[in-house]
């Protein structure tokens, strides 16, 4: 017999937040033998693309069976739709709003959360993570088919890829998260360098110091620059935090020259 599927939280609900703890409430009460991890409570409200992100470079850390719960959705209450996407033996479910676009690909299925039997009633308008996202997580856990839960979809909502460009010598990106240090993670990956140095970083016209091997080179140096462990360029100020020097992060762009 195989173990029970773990489930993962991702909202926007804040790490205090007792929204939390009802939704874990309600997957105990039908699934108790459920393991349930808090991957991140933290998103800024309302920002998909960060949590599309966050879920696309955590996701394979976990079990391949496990259940990935995205609950950023500003859209609730409207007729937006619950979707699961089930990629290999992993199940993820979110409003349809874009939010896993960055873990989809063609060969996975969609399916359309419309069985409202295995719903809480009545269906709040506000918060679908209790009554909706929280009981079919806790019956997939259980081993209810995905056919019994929700219908095949062909078509859901992506969000435009990151942005990546290279012209000439340069590298152009964006900041696309903020991680709990105040650190902003850039759409810039190593890949992206082809093993061509850095020569200089810019966030608009803001010169950035770097890239550095460790956060403690940054000391005394302002904003700085780190390949961080999911390969990407992140922006940090040592014992600081870069968003709080880059407000509107989410509006700047990013170079980077290579020699």
């Amino acid at each position: 017999m195989e173990a029970p599927r773990l489930i993962t939280l991702t909202t926007d609900f804040g790490a205090d937040s007792c929204f939390v703890g009802i939704m874990k409430g309600v997957i105990k009460g039908i699934a108790p033998s459920a393991q349930i991890v808090d991957l991140c409570h933290t998103i800024k409200p309302g920002n998909i693309r960060e949590a599309a992100f966050l879920i696309s470079k955590s996701w394979r850390y976990f079990p391949e069976r496990s259940i990935h719960v995205v609950v950023v959705d500003p859209g609730v209450g409207t007729e937006r739709n619950i979707i699961i996407l089930e990629k290999g033996r992993t199940i993820f479910m979110a409003p349809d709003n874009g939010v896993l676009s960055y873990v989809m690909d063609d060969a996975d299925r969609c399916f359309v959360v419309d069985e409202d039997t295995y719903w809480l009633k009545p269906v709040s308008r506000t918060f679908h993570g209790r009554d909706i996202f929280a009981p079919v997580a806790a019956f997939l856990a259980k081993g209810v088919s995905i056919l019994s839960l929700a219908s095949h979809i062909s078509h859901v909502k992506r969000l435009p890829e990151l942005v990546v460009k290279t012209k000439n010598s340069k590298v152009i990106g964006e900041i696309v998260a903020e991680d709990s240090f105040g650190n902003l993670i850039t759409s810039i990956e190593e890949r992206h360098l082809k093993g061509r140095r850095i020569e200089r970083v810019f966030v608009d016209e803001v010169e950035v110091y770097g890239p550095v091997e460790s956060f403690e080179e940054g000391r005394g140096k302002g904003l700085s620059c780190i390949i961080d462990s999911f390969g990407h360029l992140e922006i940090f100020v040592y014992l600081g935090s870069a968003s709080s020097v880059l407000p509107e992060w989410d509006k700047k762009r990013v170079v980077v020259e290579l020699s």
